[in-house]
């Protein structure tokens, strides 16, 4: 039995080694995103581009269509299943629930916004757009029209996704304050972070004449949120080489 309890903590301790990369990796992402961002020239909400100036984005710049529709957010979404599997396993001992409730609202969010998100149709329908006859283009509009009303990203359409999954993050941020795990400031950029990108969410999605001020809190929110995960996969990394610490 012993020999067992030995070899599933030393599963656990190699999987936290994974999610250490994850985490890095969506820092990574995230840097690529502002590079790609600024790249792009001045943002401006989604709702106020058209479909026609989406299909003339995705046929001369493909990179920033992809990357403006979600594209980003669906990778970082998907290298964060690893993160909070460890991140539960790792408070498991100490609070079980409310670790287990920030993970399960995470992956509601992604699961949400991954299947509601359309930057795959769009695509799809750009390709085909450009190789449409006169009579055929109105028919692609009009399908476009569609798809953006049901998943461009950051509108009313994704809002559910992307929101669960900060309050995911928001939750296990004050899990970890509480269980000192990870430290105080890692915990704090956490709450910072999350809390800002549910505000920056809400704005784009309800209020999109806000949109400059939510960028601004995006900027803030984002850099904390870089921090936060640089600063738990080190610790991710520490724990993947001893055991878990025991509660107090």
């Amino acid at each position: 039995m012993k020999k067992q309890n030995s070899e599933f903590e030393f599963q656990w301790m190699r999987f936290h080694q994974l999610a250490a990369i994850a985490a890095l990796l969506i820092v990574l992402v995230g840097i690529g995103d502002i590079a790609i961002s600024m790249s792009a020239g001045e943002a401006q909400e989604n709702t106020a581009v058209t479909v026609t100036e989406w299909f003339a984005l995705f046929q001369t710049n493909p990179v920033t269509a992809l990357s403006n529709l979600g594209l980003i957010n669906i990778i970082t979404m998907t290298l964060g299943i690893p993160v909070y599997l460890a991140l539960y396993n790792v408070h498991r001992p100490s609070n079980p629930g409310f670790a287990l409730l920030s993970a399960a609202i995470f992956f509601i969010g992604a699961a949400i916004y991954i299947s509601s998100n359309t930057v795959f149709s769009m695509l799809a329908l750009s390709s085909q757009y450009a190789a449409a006859s006169e009579a055929e283009k109105p028919l692609l509009e009009a399908a476009a029209r569609a798809a953006l009303a049901q998943g461009a990203d950051l509108t009313p359409g994704t809002f559910m996704g992307l929101v669960y999954t900060q309050i995911g993050g928001l939750i296990m941020a004050l899990v970890m304050l509480r269980a000192k795990i990870f430290g105080k400031w890692t915990a704090w950029l956490g709450i910072v972070g999350y809390a800002g990108m549910v505000v920056f969410f809400s704005l784009t999605a309800f209020a999109p004449q806000t949109f400059a001020v939510g960028m601004m809190i995006s900027m803030v929110a984002g850099l904390a949120l870089m921090a936060y995960h640089i600063l738990f996969a080190r610790r991710l990394f520490q724990l993947s080489k001893q055991p878990l610490p025991q509660p107090l």
